[in-house]
This record gives C-alpha cells, structure tokens and sequence, in this order.
C-alpha cells in the first residue's frame, strides 16, 4: 500500500498554503498534483512527494537525505536512511534492556541556560500575536504552545511532530514568511552551517528573530551525522546578519565534563553491552558535577569550556562588523 496522500491547496501543514512553498531545488513555486507537490515554471519539474501527510521537500542532487529514503514502505518507527532510522537500527535486545536501565540515571545534559526557547516564544508572542514560527529539528517533542503562535515544524524524518521533511541548506518556504526560527541542537550536524543560517535569514521577515542553540564541547552524537562543533564567540559569528538581543550557555563546564567522561570510560568497551554498562557507571559517577553548574553560569570563565551556547537575534540585512564582532567576545582565558 502507498504512503503517499492526496493533498489539495488548503491542505498544506501547519497553516500554511502552497503560496508559502517553494520547490527546494529550485526555488519555483509548487502545484500539487496527482499525489505530489510539483515545481512550475522551470524545466524539468520537479515532483516531491507527500508521505502520511506529510510533504517530503528534498533535493535528491544536493542533500545527504534522499526522498527514497522516506517513500520506501512503512516499516518501522522511521524511514529507512534517515537520522533516526540509524539510530532506531541499532543494536539488539540487550542493548535496549540497557537502554531501559539508563533512562532511569540521570541524563548527562543539563541545561542551565538563562533564557530559553519558551521565552524567546514569550518575547515574540508579545511583539507579533499572530506570528509564523518555523522549527527546524522536529525532534520528539513540541515547544510549548502560545496562544496566537502559528508552529511550523521540520525535520530529516516523517514523525508524528514534523510538519515537513526538508533540509536545512534549502528551505523549501518562500522568502520572508516567518517571524522567527527556532534550531536547537542542528547546525552541528549539518554540512554547512552558514549555508543554513543564510536560509534561516532568507525565510524570516524584516525585524524577523532567532534563537539557536548550539554545542561547543561536546562528543560525537547521531553517528555519521555531526560534523562541527562552535566556540561561544563562534556561535555569535554564524550568526553577523544578527544583531544580539541575548546570548550565553546553554550548557556549563560540568555538563561538559560529564559528556566528556562517560564518552571516555565507554571507549574501553568494544561490544555494546559492555559499553552500555560502563555508560551506566559513568552517569552513576558523574551525575553530581553537573549541579555546579548553576554556580559556574555565573563565572565569565566558563565560557572557555561551556558544553553549549544559545542565540537569539534579530535579523538585519547586512553583517556586523568585524571588530564589532570581537567585542562581543566572553571568557577569561587568553591563550
């Protein structure tokens, strides 16, 4: 049986309309037809199809992602090539009792950011009541609702959360049709990270906002699929089409140490059970440092070894200068 759905234009996910769409290779507008969303004006077309509801906005020429990956027939929790379907694959039933195990430890992430995501929402909500909000990185759970708030969501694999799959270095939406995008925990394991931060300047309106959350000194998660890492001062340059409203840690020293611990204590093990219970014994030993960071979040020189930082901007057209850039600098060490 197909997964794909017939879809007309008044049904396009998360209130939008197929004026809002654009063919992600090309920048054409999109017709549905037959089942599909179809470029116009351009030759060849281009046809994407729509998947449990869901419309698959790849470009097969230029993403790591193909849209085979996500047509192939539903057989699992995800489609087959995807982020989450690597994930999904692996290992076996010791593995997840051990995995069962564990999500009764304390996580190793501890955010003590002081200005989240639901708050950069609160900031928005009350400039522009009725705001477009785009999500890249779906994920597994929503943000909390705002009345007013129109929430687009994206992402890398059909979930019950995403309201389109696409990638991040082309966004499939028209220029200037959000208020403000929200990315937390992508740019890292994305290809190129400017490239993407340029479409999220592409698709925000005039006086559009930001908030990106992003990790400095953190391992390797999501297997093949992360690629770069961000200093504080870093992060704030991927962002010079920007002017800084509010930034800092999302995640202190000690979460970076706790990261850093449990990925090196699981490198003696080869065999996946083996390495599941020295991850274990890990988050057993290293839960309380993470708690200090309460205390560091308040030192400048953390900064120099925080495990993440956060962003939020507000878009103008050109780039900030250099030498402005330098001065945004923070942390104590400087060597």
């Amino acid at each position: 049986m197909s997964n794909t759905t017939q879809v007309a234009p008044a049904d396009m996910p998360g209130g939008l309309t197929i004026a809002d769409l654009r063919c992600p290779a090309t920048g054409a507008p999109l017709v549905p037809r037959e089942g599909a969303l179809v470029s116009v004006g351009v030759v060849p077309e281009r046809a994407y199809p729509v998947v449990r509801g869901v419309p698959v906005l790849i470009d097969d020429d230029a993403s790591l992602f193909r849209i085979a990956d996500f047509t192939a027939p539903a057989g699992g929790a995800a489609m087959p090539g995807t982020v989450k379907a690597s994930a999904a694959a692996r290992g076996g039933a010791i593995k997840r009792l051990a995995r069962a195990v564990l999500r009764r430890l304390p996580d190793r992430s501890y955010n003590t950011s002081d200005f989240s995501a639901a708050q950069a929402l609160d900031a928005l909500a009350a400039q522009v009541p009725a705001a477009r909000v785009l999500v890249i990185g779906a994920g597994e759970a929503t943000l909390p609702a705002r009345p007013g708030l129109r929430m687009v969501y994206t992402d890398v694999a059909v979930g019950p959360n995403a309201h389109y799959v696409c990638d991040a270095h082309q966004l499939p939406f028209a220029d200037g049709r959000f208020d403000m995008v929200v990315c937390c925990s992508v740019l890292e394991h994305v290809l190129e990270p400017h490239a993407c931060v340029a479409e999220i300047h592409r698709v925000l309106g005039p006086d559009g906002l930001v908030y990106a959350v992003t990790p400095f000194i953190a391992q390797v998660h999501m297997g093949a699929h992360d690629f770069t890492r961000f200093t504080v001062l870093g992060h704030r340059a991927l962002f010079r089409r920007f002017d800084t409203l509010r930034a800092g840690m999302a995640g202190g020293p000690g979460m970076a140490l706790t990261w850093t611990f449990e990925y090196w204590l699981t490198s003696f093990g080869r065999r996946g059970s083996v390495r599941s219970g020295l991850q274990a014994a890990a988050r057993l030993l290293s839960w309380p440092v993470r708690y200090g960071d309460h205390l560091l979040a308040r030192r400048e020189g953390s900064y120099d070894t925080a495990a993440g930082s956060y962003f939020f901007g507000r878009r103008r057209e050109s780039p900030i200068p250099a030498r402005d850039l330098l001065r945004e600098h923070r942390g104590l060490n400087p060597h």
